[in-house]
């Protein structure tokens, strides 16, 4: 009996991990990837982009986000020496995570960007007093106790950049403090108002369809913001009811390729930030930015990761055209549509023929493939994140 239950909890799990598994490759196939900072990649340049200013949160539920049941400490001297110590471990984490891109605010709480999980207090220190065995670390902007309009607080409110808190609840009521401020007492409500100006709920993660309202819009300010005429080829379009990230390149010009941060308000659709490219840590970039943003709209990669970009790679058509498989003849040449990078080749030809060549220990093989989809997963069957945005997606 003890060894069905155990064959029976290992088959749950396995089914659990497949579902998750299958759910993270639809996303992944029905985004895109790309790249940034080589010097044949074309990348817009921004200007200096402000942190959004955070309207106060509406009437939202903190349940699953805040705990306000926990049992409150003393407030007394050692309380505050013990939560010192703290933050001084707090920071040294902070520092050393913050320059390798890892800290992002989820909820006005510090997140490991990499995880996607909150950071535990043992993960700071391995000595934690039991009186701050349920302290928040949290990762919020000075500026935003503006809204604690009932309490005594110690902070500079002008401050619009993201930093460490811890916050205790006392039976004085929320103590929450940084390195740089002495922060004060919050009540219930205002600690319930601050955390909740990093509300990142915003209706349902998607991608709109092409015939949505949402997608008209939103493309509509994509057009307006790369002022061209050629055609845009989109990989990659994410967005909630607030926020929407899209990844594109010109099917004439495939190395200008651009991801783009959006908003909207009101029904209007405006760029945020058109460099999102030359990032290596995104999350963390516009997190910094769009503390309120969920970073799930994001595609699962960092374009600026990607290396070595290149297109019009006509030395290999005749290497194609000699392959009765391909089904490429040299009428069909020169490709309609070309781009490579971190070993896989994608061309289309005439016809709508469609080809990926794959770099293994050095030897180039190339396939046929008969749609999008078909070559998303082939690249998909050699590495965990191809480079899929070479693909054109556009019909």
């Amino acid at each position: 009996m003890k060894n069905n239950s155990e064959n029976n909890k290992t088959l749950i799990i396995l089914c659990v991990i497949a579902v998750a598994l299958v759910a993270v490759i639809i996303f992944f196939i029905a985004s895109g990837t790309n790249k940034t900072v080589d010097k044949d990649v074309t990348i817009a340049d921004d200007e200096p982009v402000a942190p959004d200013s955070i309207d106060a949160a509406a009437e939202e539920t903190t349940d699953g986000v805040i705990d306000l049941n926990v049992t409150p400490v003393e407030a007394n001297d050692q309380l505050y020496t013990d939560i010192d110590n703290l933050m001084t471990a707090y920071m040294s984490y902070y520092e050393t995570n913050y320059t390798a891109g890892k800290t992002v605010s989820v909820y006005g709480f510090m997140y490991n960007a990499e995880t996607n999980l909150p950071v535990e207090i043992n993960e700071i220190t391995e000595n934690v007093p039991e009186e701050l065995k349920d302290a928040n670390l949290l990762y919020i902007r000075p500026g935003d106790f503006e809204v604690c309009q009932n309490s005594e607080y110690d902070v500079d409110i002008t401050s619009s950049q993201l930093t460490p808190f811890i916050s205790v609840l006392t039976d004085k009521g929320y103590y929450v403090t940084s390195s740089e401020n002495k922060g004060g007492m919050l009540t219930k409500d205002d600690y319930r108002s601050l955390i909740m100006r990093y509300n990142c709920t915003h209706g349902e993660i998607r991608t709109p369809e092409k015939t949505s309202d949402t997608y008209k819009k939103i493309m509509e300010a994509v057009s307006q913001s790369w002022n061209t005429d050629k055609t845009i080829d989109i990989k990659y379009i994410g967005c909630d009811d607030m926020f929407a990230v899209v990844v594109a390149n010109l099917v004439e010009e495939p190395l200008d390729i651009r991801e783009f941060l959006l908003q909207q308000s009101g029904n209007v659709w405006s760029v945020k930030s058109k460099d999102l490219a030359k990032h290596r840590n995104v999350k963390q970039y516009v997190n910094e930015l769009h503390p309120n943003m969920d970073l799930n709209i994001l595609p699962f990669y960092d374009l600026a990761n990607y290396n070595d970009f290149r297109t019009d790679l006509f030395g290999y058509y005749d290497q194609i055209t000699a392959s009765k498989e391909l089904g490429v003849n040299k009428e069909d040449t020169p490709a309609v549509y070309c781009m490579y990078s971190d070993n896989f080749i994608y061309y289309e030809f005439a016809q709508g023929k469609k080809v990926v060549g794959h770099v293994d220990n050095g030897v180039l093989t190339f396939y046929k493939v008969d749609s999008t989809d078909e070559a998303v997963a082939l690249m998909s069957s050699f590495t965990d994140k191809p480079p899929v945005f070479i693909i054109k997606f556009s019909q």
